[in-house]
């Protein structure tokens, strides 16, 4: 009985170690084999991305940075930390940071000019006039039309200068022309300027 003990144990040792050996074998083949973008939802990423756009005379229109970018197959794109910079006559005159970003494929041109970037949490808009005065604008969703430089939002938004302190639920505002209108639910606070 012993013998029969000696041959069935080293037998069953063998047929473990050779069905473990075989599912490992088989494990690592279906894991070396390279997924096919059709099994994924998204086509590109990309960290630390810095995009330069410029308008039809060459200058520099707006510069967009982010952490992080995602673009998915339905042509939308998932940005992480976005900060936009808006260009006028050559210089850098407003800046834009949130958390993350939003840009759906249905916001594009046909010749792929970008009609908004949806902008999502802790939205800041600030930007220095010539004399060295802050305007801040906070929100925490904002849709930006980078090429007409205009920001529309429906969310409670605040508009803070050194002698205004603004604020609204909705707000509307040409960049270009510096004209902002507020929807509804209007406050604001004027403090003169400090000599």
């Amino acid at each position: 009985m012993q013998r029969v003990g000696l041959i069935i144990v080293p037998g069953i040792i063998a047929i473990a170690l050779f069905v473990g050996i075989n599912s490992f074998d088989t494990l690592s083949n279906e894991t070396d084999s390279p997924l096919s973008s059709s099994n994924l939802d998204f086509n590109a990423y990309s960290e630390g991305i810095n995009t330069i756009l410029y308008d039809t005379e060459g200058k520099i229109n707006y510069t967009l940075q982010a952490e992080r970018q995602i673009h998915y197959n339905d042509d939308s794109t998932e940005l992480e930390k976005p900060f936009i910079r808006l260009f006028q006559d050559g210089d850098s005159r407003w800046n834009i940071v949130a958390n993350s970003g939003r840009i759906s494929a249905t916001e594009t041109t046909a010749d792929g000019a970008l009609e908004q970037i949806d902008l999502l949490g802790d939205v800041q808009v600030y930007s220095f006039d010539d004399l060295g005065n802050r305007t801040v604008m906070s929100t925490e969703f904002l849709t930006l039309n980078p090429d007409s430089e205009t920001l529309e939002t429906d969310q409670p938004v605040s508009v803070v200068t050194s002698a205004l302190q603004q604020s609204s639920i909705g707000m509307i505002a040409k960049l270009r022309t510096d004209e902002i209108t507020f929807l509804r639910e209007v406050r604001g606070r004027h403090a003169p300027a400090k000599d």
